[in-house]
């Protein structure tokens, strides 16, 4: 599916599209700041904050904080453990006490802390909170997953990302873009040819109408030169910081069960790839030979997947089932009885009331995803989990 805009167009890899994402890769494609980009959507995509996610780009001279978002290198870890039998109850304890889940922070700075030049952040952040937030999950979708294939094979699974460092990092420059977007050559010709007319009384009602005119394109607002090379800076810092995150939980989880590691491989799917500069917000690489993990549900588990290196989809995949509903509309719609239901077989204290907005039926269906990723990746091999925690 194609959606032609003023300035370029988007490539959609799914004919399921609802009002509001189709709304938000419209307004997307009419901005100038697109022109030239190569704009593809993932068959996983749903409106966002301001944007779509699923959305991937190229990108140039300009760039969209609030593309990307807040979680900045938010991704999945996924590491093969030599196991064969594994006490959950011993893990979930262990989970609620050495692994900090939810708006929860360490007491100290995890090791790994000190790998990441947080000193060289430009943005204005909390370094004593970004230090003893290394090694903690978060909540939403973020989870802790153990899984095993049909081979018998098992794999510890955990989703997250920069925790607040990215909030801050993110937000700081979303406000310059928004400055910038007020700062544009219209709106200084503008001031300037009412002082030449002696209306210097009216710049202000003008800067307000302008203010109000551009409102809905907050969301949107770019920068570039000097700004955009701080943000880039920032981002890459963020997305390591999102990397030590997930090693660190899966390292105090690996020694607390005294497990052995056979693999381990990374997949991010919200970041700015520097090398290629691809934007991917809800997306994820998908190189030739690139080895990606894409989670669908808490109850159906992950396909682990080898990247095709398709330049038609921006060298990318989609990063999960991508959701159908809203949380808010999930609270409202969700039996919390038949959520339950669906989750008989997996081990999880985290089957509640206050995380039915995770539930399996807030997501695309498997068979969905499936059906469209073909041109992107190869499966491999799906799987399930066996255990499963999110902040509660």
């Amino acid at each position: 599916m194609e959606i032609i805009g003023k300035y370029n167009q988007a490539t959609v890899f799914n004919e399921r599209i609802d009002d509001m994402t189709r709304a938000q890769i419209q307004t997307l494609v009419d901005q100038p700041f697109t022109e030239g980009a190569a704009i593809r959507i993932m068959p996983d995509m749903h409106a966002g904050k301001g944007s779509v996610v699923g959305t991937t780009m190229t990108i140039h001279d300009k760039i969209v904080p609030n593309l990307v978002g807040v979680d900045l290198g938010c991704g999945m870890l996924c590491t093969e453990i030599n196991v064969k039998r594994t006490d959950f109850q011993k893990l979930d304890d262990m989970i609620r006490q050495l692994v900090p889940s939810g708006m929860n922070i360490r007491e100290s700075a995890h090791s790994y802390a000190s790998k990441i030049p947080l000193e060289d952040v430009r943005a204005p952040y909390k370094l004593d909170r970004a230090l003893r937030s290394v090694g903690t999950l978060g909540s939403g979708n973020h989870f802790i997953e153990v899984n095993r294939d049909d081979h018998g094979r098992t794999f510890l699974v955990i989703h997250s990302g920069s925790r607040h460092l990215g909030v801050q990092i993110a937000e700081h420059y979303q406000q310059r873009a928004i400055r910038h977007m007020m700062d544009t050559t219209e709106v200084q010709n503008e001031i300037e040819r009412l002082k030449e007319t002696g209306r210097e009384s009216d710049i202000q009602t003008y800067l307000e109408y302008a203010k109000a005119a551009k409102q809905g394109l907050r969301d949107l607002a770019y920068i570039e030169g000097t700004d955009m090379d701080d943000y880039m800076h920032d981002v890459r810092i963020a997305q390591q910081y999102a990397a030590e995150n997930r090693r660190a939980m899966t390292d105090v989880i690996v020694e607390a069960m005294n497990w052995n590691v056979v693999d381990q491989f990374d997949t991010v799917h919200n970041y700015i790839d520097h090398d290629d500069m691809i934007l991917r917000k809800g997306a994820i690489s998908a190189k030739v030979g690139e080895r990606v993990i894409i989670p669908m549900n808490m109850r159906d588990g992950s396909l682990i997947c080898t990247g095709k290196g398709n330049p038609d989809w921006n060298f990318s995949g989609p990063h999960g089932a991508g959701r159908i509903m809203s949380r808010s509309a999930a609270r409202k719609r969700v039996d919390f009885n038949e959520f339950k239901k669906s989750m008989e077989g997996v081990w999880s204290s985290s089957v509640r009331k206050s995380t039915i907005d995770e539930s399996p039926f807030v997501y695309k269906s498997m068979k969905e995803i499936v059906r469209y990723i073909e041109p992107a990746v190869t499966i491999d091999q799906l799987i399930k989990p066996l255990y499963n925690f999110k902040a509660n």
